[in-house]
């Protein structure tokens, strides 16, 4: 049409008219050249925020260890497998060093159990608070070997374990490992029970720990984990004790001295969903989210034997190393032996069995 009325101008010699047209022209196409640019582009950022990952349906991940852990390696492996397998989806968001719950391990399992996030790691031990059969594995020296840990863990034992879970307010999907604990001091060395004599030594929560270190003559002190450090250093307590890996990561050599390597209990943490999260899932997504649970777990227990491996030779240049002979290990496990029979009636038999409990 335009064309048309250009032509009409030029035969009927109107010059000034169709230069005015000519511009009119000019500027009609430049303006439909930039709308359909703008549209281009417009349609390209379309796309992108469809795949972007402000588009996805976010997924709360929180723990209490720090970036350098084995269980952060896990939540990055999840967080991963998640985006592949749901193709960007889901993004799984995760919240370190006990930010969830500003330190406070109990509260974040309360918090998971409410539904205020999605995904956890936590300690056996912490859980124990909730169920007092799942304090079983704070017994010490209950399971002597890394042999007899699987076994138990990836048997009737670990399964048990799991259902207890989820009678408990989350759903359990898969149990992994941190490693032994040792005893750590500012003090002086812990070669026997007899040198644990009134000693202030940092315990979590767990009522039967607490119990234990009363019975080794210490003084057990129940605080949050992300406390110790300060304390430690303003002489709030006098040692603690803990998986050799975490010693590293959080540097709490810097501020101890002593180490006893007695490895006299095996920690485990359990990977969980909160009920809320896991039962908005499809089906498909279930299986998803557990089977990736699963290999987080796998990934994070080797990634923590291969670094617990490291920094106890770390270690060993840091503080002061007593590892225990056996005839020396019976003396712990002698004045240990009390704690057996007073919690005896506090766990299920059948778990009791599994984990070889038969006193």
């Amino acid at each position: 049409m335009l064309i048309n009325k250009l032509n009409h101008y030029i035969n009927i010699g109107g010059i000034k008219m169709y230069k005015r047209w000519l511009t009119a022209f000019l500027i009609i196409l430049s303006a439909l050249l930039i709308v359909g640019c703008s549209s281009s582009e417009s349609d390209e950022g379309n796309v992108a925020d469809n795949s972007d990952s402000n588009k996805a349906i976010k997924v709360k991940f929180g723990h209490t260890l720090t970036e350098d852990s084995n269980w952060h390696q896990g939540a990055l492996h999840f967080a991963d497998l998640i985006k592949d397998q749901t193709n960007g989806r889901y993004e799984v968001e995760i919240f370190p060093n006990g930010q969830i719950s500003s330190g406070n391990q109990q509260k974040a399992i309360e918090m998971l159990r409410q539904g205020s996030y999605d995904v956890d790691i936590t300690s056996a031990l912490i859980w124990s608070d909730f169920d007092s059969d799942l304090g079983i594995t704070a017994l010490p020296w209950i399971l002597p070997t890394l042999e007899s840990a699987e076994e138990v863990i990836h048997g009737k034992g670990g399964e048990m374990l799991l259902d207890i879970l989820n009678d408990n307010g989350v759903r359990g999907v898969a149990i992994g490992e941190t490693g032994y604990r040792q005893m750590l001091t500012n003090k002086r060395q812990i070669e026997s029970p007899a040198d644990l004599a009134n000693l202030k030594i940092r315990v979590p929560g767990t009522p039967l720990f607490l119990d234990l270190y009363k019975e080794l003559g210490a003084d057990p002190i129940a605080m949050d984990f992300t406390e110790v450090f300060t304390s430690l250093q303003q002489g709030t307590i006098d040692g603690m004790e803990g998986v050799v890996d975490v010693m590293v990561t959080n540097r709490f050599y810097e501020v101890l001295d002593y180490m006893s390597v007695n490895n006299y209990n095996f920690d485990f943490f359990f990977f969980t969903f909160s009920n809320d999260f896991y039962d908005s899932l499809s089906d498909e997504d279930k299986e998803i989210f557990m089977e990736a649970g699963k290999e987080s777990t796998e990934f994070a227990t080797n990634y923590a034997r291969e670094a617990n491996e490291e920094a106890l030779e770390f270690l060993r240049d840091e503080l002061e190393v007593f590892e225990p002979s056996e005839k020396e290990l019976d003396e712990f496990k002698k004045a240990a032996s009390p704690i057996y029979e007073q919690y005896k009636d506090d766990f299920n038999p059948e778990l009791r069995k599994a984990f070889n409990y038969l006193e």
